[in-house]
């Protein structure tokens, strides 16, 4: 059986080839490769980082316009593997706390 390569439209708003994302510094490049790796060797479904990720976009969203700041995508994304890492016990919710203080 040969496989075939099967990908999904894009939505019209997407700007990111999710077979070849970009990044415009070097920590979204290392986030994204941790979420992803982390989800590959097992640590967690991928569908409970999507769920955090959306969280994330969705509480910028219904935040004030004066507290939302710019739209970042990785900013959101950061804060999606940061719970998502305590969510799986892989950080401790205090320790996550005082990296994040530091």
């Amino acid at each position: 059986m040969e496989a075939t390569a099967t990908t999904a439209p894009l939505h019209e708003t997407c700007v990111t080839d999710m077979n070849a994302p970009t990044f415009d510094a070097d920590w979204q490049r290392r986030a994204f490769g941790v979420a992803v790796a982390l989800s590959e060797f097992g640590h967690y479904p991928w569908d409970a980082f999507q769920q955090r990720l959306i969280a994330a976009i969705g509480a910028w969203e219904s935040a004030p316009a004066a507290e939302q700041g710019s739209w970042q995508y990785y900013e959101h994304w950061l804060a999606a593997l940061e719970h998502v890492l305590v969510d799986h016990g892989l950080v401790g919710e205090n320790e996550m706390g005082a990296l994040l203080g530091a």
